[in-house]
């Protein structure tokens, strides 16, 4: 009776052991799969995240450009159209230079009619460009299909003075000293 009760102890632990280590592999294939998709979660949120900074750092790189040394730059409304827009920048001497923004090999770029470039944005599947009197605004399709549009305020157009107006100021102005 004793070797019996020996018998039934023994297989008993046997039995519990051999539950407890299946318990044990379920628990840690369970851990193992959650990991897993939280590491795809993750990858997926910061290609996501990536392609916001590429649009914030292009419109910060191109709003730097238009007001660097406190110059002043506007919108040729005849020269542009839905798949280019120019835009005139004046230095401190008075000097004016055209630049265009348009869309090329799957890039945004600023050009000068001497030459060369100035990428702004890359991997863009498409791009269609609206100008305003003293705004630009890009409508872009990224690769990953995602849309955005981008915004840029410019200063207004200074109108063009006539021949009578100096004339015109100048009489104006004697007049006021006399």
């Amino acid at each position: 009776m004793i070797q019996l009760k020996k018998k039934l102890i023994a297989s008993k632990n046997s039995g519990f052991m051999v539950a407890g280590a299946v318990f044990s592999v379920l628990v840690t294939l369970l851990v193992v799969l959650l990991l897993q998709g939280l590491l795809k979660s993750i990858a997926s949120a910061d290609r996501a995240t990536h392609k916001t900074d590429d649009l914030v750092f292009a419109y910060v790189q191109f709003n730097r450009f238009v007001n660097e040394d406190k110059n002043m730059a506007y919108v040729l409304t005849k020269e542009s159209n839905s798949r280019q827009a120019a835009l005139v920048k004046i230095d401190q001497k008075g000097k004016k230079k055209i630049y265009v923004l348009t869309f090329y090999k799957n890039m945004i770029r600023v050009t000068t009619p001497e030459g060369g470039h100035m990428p702004l944005l890359l991997g863009v599947r498409t791009a269609s460009f609206e100008s305003r009197e003293r705004q630009i605004k890009i409508t872009v399709t990224e690769k990953d299909k995602r849309k955005s549009e981008i915004y840029f305020k410019l200063d207004a157009k200074p109108k063009e003075k006539t021949k009578d107006e100096p004339k015109k100021n100048k009489a104006e102005s004697k007049r006021t000293i006399k």
